[in-house]
């Protein structure tokens, strides 16, 4: 009986068709998962075995040139690509293509074997590969251990605990008992920063091999710690958002901590989210799912309070005590003549802070010395050639930066609109802020976090080493500094400026505010000492703000939910954006406005309701690399209904469950 195969194919991932049919050839031995060579067109090209038949496909259908010699993907992971590709509206080959690092994807076997040609490991390969340090263990208290039940009960459990409340410690302890019962385990962070620290813990309790998956390892070592997964060599994963898809055998429990870090969300194609993938994940391979955080998402508090998903609750600190917050605004700074970013009493704290030898970590969510260059006779700042947007000064370079395309250029002496010499860098960026904290306390010892200091291939793991074991007083860093970080000696945190999440246009700006505030406010007081919050606002009225000081995640929530549910935003309905590029303004537009007629009009035919097309309008950065993006927004409730009448083409793209 002839046997037919639907593939996947990597030379069709511009066109809208799933999968080819093909023949399977008489003694070839493929499963869904396997990866093969294709005749397509004129050309061949590779792709992966999705479906297996015997019936007929009616056409005439050309025969699989080659197979691996076993399958890359595991049967379950054939599955949760289907479903993600229809929840994200996406081309199946597109999230097959996520799970696979590049060497795998294109060889079939790059890191399969040792390899002669490497020269170097990466030092957090060497922590998780290497001796482990005992950990010491801690016994439960009661809320942990009835936590723990609820995990062991249920197939999906929000872990809301405050911070330092010991959630690592229930994640370890449930690790501990899939473990026993021969089943894997699979832990998530949203961000590089938390991957030390969790390794160190993981290898120190568990008596596990350990694999890491993340972007700061080289491309063959995400190949080898993949294979390690997928031959089962390693029984605990630990890594960040892309190790949603590691291919796990018998994962028994899977760990998203800090849930509803915006981290999560991939920001190009495919545009997943890593904690609706688990849910999935969870559900096609039957593992406990527990997503921990001390400032979940309003969307999954929402689950949680009506009983959609379970819900366990540590209300109580492990160790240390909640430091004191304070809100210091900046309005009556400016009124009595202080003009400086840092308020009197922000350098009062941390003077404080450096004189009885303890550390202090000052957080700043914007890179570059100056956040932009103006003319201060004809008000225009320097602007990217290819973007709506204004570049960075950046000091490594000794020029200006975009953040968004890399187009670089050297500090203009001049206006480059009315020749004006008065040209100004203006606002503040982390490597203007580290400058200036060096100079305010020349004898302090300061380092900086953020996307430009860690670049190198270990510069994270040294900067972290390095003030964890207090070689530096001071941190400045961005959102790297602000979850899991657990540093006894850090009793002064400074938000230089938490205004910035509440003026971007997002829905979850409230949401961002409170969770970045209070996150970040949880790095001080870990170990018992006195602790001090000096948050910098112009807004210290703002319920987010207010709430983030009382460490009130409830209040936050109570008087964030009516505004989500006037204005129809998640969790009270669903939201995608349809976003047209094109080289061309008014084309992108025009497009955009045919698009909005033609769904509205076809929704209203076929009568589906329940779901607003808005738009178009311009993206909130118009113009981005060379090309202008016009957006369409879906809001409702089920949006795959309307999936068949968007729009094709290769200048569309999707983005479904937006965090911005």
């Amino acid at each position: 009986m002839a046997l037919y195969a639907e593939v996947a194919v990597e030379a069709a991932r511009g066109i809208a068709r799933e999968s080819y049919t093909y023949a399977v050839p008489e003694g070839m031995d493929v499963v869904p998962g396997h990866r093969v060579t294709v005749p397509f067109g004129r050309r061949s090209s590779y792709g992966f075995v999705v479906s297996l038949g015997t019936e007929e496909p009616g056409v005439e259908t050309k025969p699989i040139s080659t197979a691996g010699s076993e399958p890359l993907l595991l049967p379950h992971q054939v599955a949760l690509a289907r479903l993600v590709a229809d929840h994200y509206w996406l081309p199946l080959i597109e999230c097959i293509r996520a799970m696979l690092p590049p060497r795998v994807r294109s060889t079939g076997s790059t890191g399969a074997g040792a390899s002669t040609r490497q020269r170097r490991h990466s030092r957090l390969l060497e922590l998780a590969t290497g001796p482990a340090l005992p950990a010491g263990r801690f016994a439960l208290t009661a809320e942990q251990a009835a936590a723990l039940e609820v995990i062991q009960a249920n197939a999906v459990t929000l872990l809301h605990g405050v911070i330092a409340s010991g959630k690592t410690e229930v994640y370890l302890a449930a690790a501990e008992r899939a473990l026993a019962e021969g089943l894997r385990v699979l832990l998530l962070v949203p961000e590089i920063s938390l991957t030390p620290q969790l390794v160190q813990r993981v290898r120190g309790r568990l008596n596990a091999p350990v694999a890491v998956l993340q972007t700061q390892l080289t491309e063959l070592e995400r190949a080898q710690q993949w294979w390690r997964t997928r031959r089962g060599e390693a029984q605990v994963v630990l890594g960040s958002r892309s190790a949603v898809f590691a291919p796990i055998p018998r994962l028994g429990l899977i760990c998203l901590d800090e849930e509803g870090s915006a981290a999560y969300k991939q920001d190009r194609t495919p545009r997943y989210e890593a904690g609706w993938v688990a849910r999935q994940l969870a559900s096609v391979t039957g593992a406990r799912l527990v997503m921990g955080s001390a400032t979940p998402s309003v969307s999954t508090y929402h689950q949680a309070a009506n009983h959609e998903i379970e819900m366990a609750k540590l209300t109580r600190r492990v160790r240390g005590n909640d430091a004191e917050v304070e809100l210091v605004d900046m309005r009556d700074e400016a009124a009595e003549g202080n003009r400086q970013p840092l308020s009197r009493r922000l350098v009062e704290v941390v003077t404080r802070t450096l004189e009885n030898e303890e550390q202090t970590i000052l957080y700043l969510n914007r890179r570059g010395m100056a956040t932009f260059v103006m003319c201060r006779d004809c008000g225009r700042s320097v602007q990217c050639l290819g973007c709506s947007v204004a570049l960075v000064q950046h000091a490594e370079i000794e020029g200006l930066v975009c953040h968004y395309c890399g187009y670089s250029r050297a500090m203009p002496s001049v206006c480059d609109f009315c020749g004006s010499r008065n040209i100004r860098a203006l606002g503040l960026g982390t490597q203007r802020l580290e400058t200036m904290v060096k100079r305010l306390w020349p004898a302090a010892r300061v380092l900086r976090l953020d996307s430009d200091a860690a670049r190198g291939p270990d510069s994270y793991f040294n900067i972290w080493e390095e003030f964890s074991e207090r070689r530096a007083d001071i941190l400045v860093g961005t959102q790297l500094v602000t979850r899991g970080l657990d540093l006894p000696a850090v009793t002064c945190v400074g938000v230089v400026d938490a205004d910035l999440p509440l003026h971007f246009p997002d829905y979850r700006s409230a949401e961002n505010t409170f969770a970045l505030v209070a996150q970040v406010a949880g790095r001080a007081g870990r170990d018992g000492r006195p602790s001090r919050v000096i948050v910098q606002t112009s807004n210290p009225e703002h319920y987010a703000l207010r709430c983030a000081a009382a460490n009130d995640y409830e209040g936050f929530y109570a008087a964030e939910l009516p505004a989500r549910k006037a204005f129809v935003f998640p969790p009270y309905a669903d939201l995608a954006v349809l976003t047209r590029t094109d080289r061309d303004d008014a084309r992108a537009a025009a497009s955009a406005r045919e698009t909005v007629e033609s769904m509205a009009t076809g929704m209203l035919k076929e009568g589906v309701e329940g779901i607003r097309v808005m738009g178009p309008s311009p993206a909130f950065i118009h113009r981005l690399r060379g090309e202008y993006r016009w957006q369409v927004t879906l809001k409702g409730d089920r949006l795959e209904r309307a999936r068949h009448l968007a729009p094709r083409g290769k200048d569309w793209s999707f983005d479904v469950d937006p965090v911005s």
